[in-house]
């Protein structure tokens, strides 16, 4: 729309089309998860209360319960969306690795790319969480096996351009060590030692190949 049509409609006294509902719920939804992600990544659980999002985000009470009736319900979002996030994530950082060799390698150095962001933190800080919460240490859990079960198939893609499997095993070895990594960056604020410590994990992934299960290359026809 030009510029003359724009003047011309407001001084004719058009109005801009009103906002569905579904838009006013789309937008309150991701300005609270902006908002939560931020506050558990600067402040930690205990801290990201319901009042203090509904504030920094500044929408109403009464916009927070009709979206996210409780605490959990709102941080059980954000793992959702963060996990979704995450795998866009991975699917983005494979696509640009094309050597095999490096493939086999990478998986330490992408997940640390990708949990240690703040949406990476502030589900590490959901999880820690849990463990005082009893209503929200069993949606989590029952949310993170979802998760790990769709997570295993995703990489199924990864495997066919690495040439190998990698079970699940050592699937979670990579994903809970970079986490843990990822915490004591944050906490020791070196991030040279936690990339000296993530190229060591990469090299022993690509000097033991032979622990790992191989796939023809007519597996995946």
């Amino acid at each position: 729309m030009s510029a003359v049509a724009v003047k011309s409609g407001a001084a004719s006294g058009t109005k801009p089309p009103r906002r569905t509902q579904a838009q006013r719920s789309a937008d309150t939804r991701a300005r609270l998860l902006e908002t939560t992600i931020r506050c558990l990544h600067e402040r930690g659980y205990i801290a990201t209360t319901t009042m203090l999002v509904i504030a920094e985000a500044g929408v109403s009470r009464g916009a927070m319960l009709h979206q996210f009736p409780t605490r959990v319900d709102l941080m059980l979002f954000v793992v959702r969306e963060a996990y979704a996030e995450e795998l866009a994530l991975y699917a983005e950082l494979m696509s640009a690795i094309a050597a095999p060799d490096a493939r086999l390698a990478s998986p330490p150095e992408m997940a640390l790319q990708v949990l240690s962001r703040p949406a990476g933190l502030a589900v590490l800080e959901i999880m820690m969480g849990s463990r005082s919460d009893p209503e929200l240490a069993e949606r989590l859990g029952a949310l993170q096996r979802e998760i790990e079960a769709d997570s295993l198939k995703a990489i199924d893609r990864y495997e066919t351009a690495a040439g190998q499997a990698f079970p699940p095993a050592l699937v979670r070895l990579v994903v809970w060590a970079i986490r843990g990594l990822s915490l004591a960056q944050m906490l020791t604020g070196d991030a040279e030692a936690t990339a000296e410590s993530v190229k060591l994990f990469g090299r022993l992934l690509e000097t033991a190949p032979r622990e790992f299960p191989h796939i023809p290359n007519n597996s995946h026809n």
